[in-house]
């Protein structure tokens, strides 16, 4: 564990680019490391540019949905990190806080992206929209946004409504968002939306080992219109930590996940999730490196005890056997941040927020066909009711 002692050794860093303009920030070079402490940190090696938009991003970006220490912002920065990802939710909004105070100063020299879910009839209108974007400027103490996204959009009708529409188009005409898109959790149903539209200039897409390939084809479509790509949920399920037959093994799951993912000349960058300063050295250390051959091996070892386990998050299959209407690939989705991704917190409170009837309560006396229609072998009903016992508070 990397301790504020060695955040401090590194926090001279940041003054290298500080005599970047806000042109040259997103392409920026990392800068080169100083001689203040034996330990080498880990920097960026690698900067793609994202679709048509001009801006280029550190490969592996910052993902900030489970983060309590402003200074590992402050530290992936330093180790040339320059996109940073976030959400109105994350954190009940102190994500954005925390983000706004740690990068403030340097604000025009990192790419910011933030999201608004719209899960309400109310949350779709204009007016809410764009309030809720105002709100969050505040927040992130900036006037405008490098990157709007609608927040899990896993519904086609919803992302062609059109005050979502008009909201968005509003907001880039008027200088507060740059660029605009959507982030989903279904891919194969909301890439093809993206690639009717003229609007929208980023995606960011469930794109990993276990589930990236069938949709990969789409991936390339998007990116060759000029779209640009940004994967999440890259670990598959992050069960490292928690399969037996990975404990103890020299390889890194994580680096050849990453490594997997950036592999695809499709996909502009990634984000992941860094809560703690290991985090950043862990994941970071991955960048621009190419798949190694013994990558393959752990990625394989790591399909073959996760897959009866992981509920793969951009499935659906399942979704129209349940005579229910239970919403299971979102339900596990939540048991996956609790058990997995040390988001308890957030796991509790996403899975309280559901509308009760999408809510696995009619599983137990259910005949499970979720199970007959899962392709994964999973079992889903046990999976279900687990869950259930684990978020009820």
């Amino acid at each position: 564990m990397i301790d504020r002692r060695r955040f401090l050794q590194m926090a001279g860093w940041g003054a290298a680019l500080f005599g970047l303009g806000q042109n040259d920030a997103a392409a920026a070079d990392p800068p080169p490391a100083t001689p203040e402490s034996d330990i080498q940190p880990p920097r960026i090696r690698a900067y793609r540019p994202l679709g048509k938009t001009g801006l280029r991003l550190s490969d592996v970006g910052c993902g900030a949905i489970n983060l309590y220490n402003a200074n590992v912002l402050r530290y992936a920065y330093d180790c040339g990190v320059n996109h940073f990802d976030t959400a109105e939710g994350y954190l009940n909004t102190n994500s954005e806080t925390m983000l706004g105070r740690a990068l403030k100063d340097v604000r025009s020299r990192v790419v910011i992206t933030t999201k608004h879910l719209m899960r309400t009839p109310a949350d779709l209108s204009q007016a809410s929209i764009l309030g809720r974007v105002e709100a969050s400027l505040k927040r992130l103490q900036t006037d405008y946004l490098d990157v709007a996204l609608d927040h899990g959009v896993d519904e086609a009708d919803k992302l062609d409504h059109p005050e979502v529409l008009a909201a968005y188009a509003r907001l880039k005409k008027e200088g507060k968002a740059r660029f605009v898109g959507f982030s989903t959790h279904n891919p194969a149903l909301m890439l093809p939306k993206v690639l009717a539209s003229d609007l929208w200039d980023v995606v960011l897409t469930v794109y990993n080992h276990m589930e990236g390939p069938a949709v990969e084809p789409l991936i390339a479509r998007v990116r060759a219109k000029g779209i640009g790509v940004i994967a999440m949920k890259v670990f598959a399920g992050g069960m490292q930590g928690s399969l037996k037959e990975m404990l103890g093994d020299k390889m890194n799951y994580a680096q050849a996940a990453i490594r997997w993912v950036l592999g695809n000349p499709a996909v502009d960058a990634l984000i992941v999730s860094m809560s703690s300063f290991s985090h950043v050295d862990e994941y970071i250390s991955a960048s621009g490196s190419p798949l190694q051959r013994q990558d393959a091996k752990v990625l394989s070892r790591y399909r073959d005890a996760a897959g009866p386990l992981y509920c793969r998050v951009s499935c659906s299959e399942c979704l129209s056997a349940c005579p229910h209407g239970v919403a299971v690939n979102e339900v596990l989705r939540y048991a996956m941040y609790f058990e997995h991704y040390g988001m308890q917190k957030s796991a509790l409170r996403l899975f309280g927020e559901m509308d009760p009837a999408r809510r696995p309560d009619s599983c137990a006396g259910c005949g499970a066909p979720c199970q007959k229609a899962c392709p994964h072998g999973l079992a889903v009903r046990e999976r279900l009711l687990h869950t259930q016992r684990l978020l009820t508070v």
